[in-house]
């Protein structure tokens, strides 16, 4: 009834190239907002020129499921979906303006995520190592050191195809990033090591005939993100590790730890592909040893500087 409607989930997903789980979040957003606003007899799109501010606002506050007024991570998402849709809409030059992005998010207290000290991410590799069926054990040591040396998310490390890796650069060419960008991705000695043994073992998979991706499974299929979550997982628990282990928290530790060796913040928003520096901001977390070895190098500098016989 709703070409549009069609129209922005193709823009999305071929265009845009947002994850299937960003589509599958945003569109039943678009469809109640097309429930509320869109004449019922499946008109063109000049009535989204008609909506302004105000009417975007009054929709994302409409009760949620429980009929009681949205969350903030309700709001969030509605709004999310609102300047993506707005923004496809400026792009196509049906309206001109994203009237969405006058509005503000709201503020959502999330939990911390905990990031693995350096100690736990060997232990984590060396569990997978001992725990792995030989015939995957490359493949899956590939793909923890692929997280924790360079930082990318789960879904960027799924969709790697075996002609993006490039040995004598050592980089990962034309990986594909969130928001539709692509980038190339250094890599270090490590994960060059592991990337040799889990392309040498890749036969031993059967990849189905054209299969491309770098990483496959037992069917000889792409992996899901799934099964690399649940992989991840289930290798935390064997190493011990008391917090739940997933790739975002290995991506976040891989930030934290470059953080730890006096990398600038700058060059780990480059790394991990962050759009600005107070993402990677949240990402980096200090632990109270290196926090007292700050103060405390921080008053020595003091002492130094101010009992010095000329003063400061």
């Amino acid at each position: 009834m709703f070409p549009l409607i069609n129209d922005f989930e193709a823009y999305q997903r071929d265009v845009r190239r947002h994850s299937p789980r960003t589509i599958r979040n945003y569109m039943p957003v678009v469809r109640e907002f097309f429930s509320v606003f869109a004449p019922h007899d499946g008109a063109g799109a000049d009535w989204v020129v008609r909506v302004d501010k105000s009417a975007i606002r009054e929709f994302i506050r409409r009760p949620g499921p429980s009929g009681r007024p949205p969350t903030a991570a309700l709001w969030n998402l509605r709004l999310s979906a609102m300047r993506s849709f707005f923004g496809y809409l400026l792009e196509t030059e049906a309206v001109s303006a994203n009237v969405a992005l006058r509005l503000d998010r709201q503020r959502v207290r999330s939990k911390e995520r905990i990031p693995l000290s350096f100690g736990e991410l060997v232990r984590l590799v060396d569990a997978t190592s001992r725990h792995s069926e030989p015939v995957y054990r490359g493949r899956n040591i590939a793909i923890l050191l692929t997280l924790i040396h360079t930082a990318l998310r789960v879904a960027e490390v799924v969709s790697l195809n075996v002609a993006q890796v490039d040995f004598e650069h050592q980089a990962l060419a034309d990986v594909r990033a969130k928001g539709g960008k692509s980038l190339a991705v250094a890599f270090n000695g490590v994960v060059a090591d592991a990337l040799r043994v889990c392309l040498a073992d890749r036969a031993r998979l059967e990849p189905a005939d054209g299969q491309v991706a770098l990483f496959v499974s037992d069917r000889g299929r792409r992996l899901s993100i799934r099964s690399v979550q649940e992989m991840v997982k289930r290798f935390g628990r064997l190493a011990d590790i008391q917090t739940p282990v997933t790739p975002h928290v290995l991506r976040h530790s891989a930030a934290t730890q470059l953080a730890a060796l006096g990398t600038p913040l700058r060059v780990i928003q480059e790394i991990c592909g962050h759009a600005s520096v107070t993402t990677t901001e949240r990402y980096v977390h200090v632990n109270g040893v290196e926090r007292r070895r700050a103060i405390d190098a921080l008053a020595a500098r003091w002492r130094a500087v101010a009992d010095a016989p000329d003063g400061p």
